[in-house]
């Protein structure tokens, strides 16, 4: 390879010294901590799809087909795109990065919520119809008890898009394809829905006490819940005690409203 004479060399310093100066004008942030701004094809302001910020973050949008607790696809989700707003995104993809480095990956279940969803969630609550997915999602729970004991609710931050429920996976495991059909949700690992090759202690969106985070749970699904707990608590993640999977980012966002657009 041809060397550079010396003072090309000092004249292209130069020209790169310049252009740093004037990118970082006005900017403390790390230049690894910044993101484009630009808005994601048909969203909102604000708002991103998780997967053109971290493809590496699995997906398994669980209302966006049949398989979860009201047994078919919810309003409002006419594709399985994780939307969150930006902020959420950059810290959810700074916790991946994380745990990549330790051999692990975030997995996400669900993320903004129309608000169409929720209130199809307390109509589901509320009907007479039989939950047939009770076998599977609430093996010891009414689904008309499931208000208060806080497993439903009838507002939720996901409809503000600062919520996302996760769980953890292996980072060299192969995606796996989204169940059809299980035990119990707080059964026997290998009854479970193949969510993942770890044990988090239950399945995800399990209404059954031994969901809630601190529960006691067998000594590989502690370290597991623990290890997904201190990776979001470090980017500004809050996790709702009764859902070792849930969690609300507390870290500066826009002015916070909820929201309707469905997930496409």
């Amino acid at each position: 390879m041809p060397m550079r004479r010396p003072e090309s060399l000092v004249g292209v310093m130069v020209v790169v010294l310049i252009a740093a100066a004037i990118a970082g004008a006005g900017s403390t942030a790390p230049a690894a901590a910044q993101s484009p701004s630009v808005p994601s094809a048909g969203l909102p302001d604000g708002f991103v799809r998780l997967r053109e910020r971290d493809p590496s973050i699995r997906q398994d949008m669980r209302y966006a087909g049949p398989f979860n607790f009201t047994g078919r696809r919810v309003p409002g989700y006419l594709a399985g795109e994780c939307i969150l707003l930006r902020p959420v995104a950059e810290a959810l993809a700074r916790a991946q990065a994380r745990l990549l480095a330790d051999g692990y990956s975030l997995k996400v279940y669900d993320c903004y919520r129309p608000e169409r969803a929720v209130r199809a969630f307390v109509e589901w609550a509320q009907s007479p119809e039989p939950d047939r997915m009770a076998p599977i999602f609430s093996p010891a729970i009414h689904k008309s008890q499931q208000f208060a004991l806080g497993y439903i609710a009838k507002r939720s931050r996901h409809s503000l898009g600062i919520a996302v429920d996760v769980g953890l996976v292996r980072a060299d495991e192969p995606d796996l394809p989204t169940p059809r059909d299980a035990g119990p949700c707080d059964g026997p690992f290998a009854q479970r829905a193949r969510e993942s090759s770890l044990d988090m202690g239950t399945a995800f969106d399990c209404s059954a006490p031994a969901s809630a985070t601190a529960a006691r749970v067998a000594p590989a699904a502690r370290a597991n819940r623990d290890r997904l707990v201190g990776a979001l608590a470090a980017e500004g993640f809050r996790n709702y005690r009764l859902e070792w999977w849930h969690f609300d980012y507390g870290g500066p966002t826009p002015p916070l409203r909820a929201w309707d657009f469905p997930v496409k």
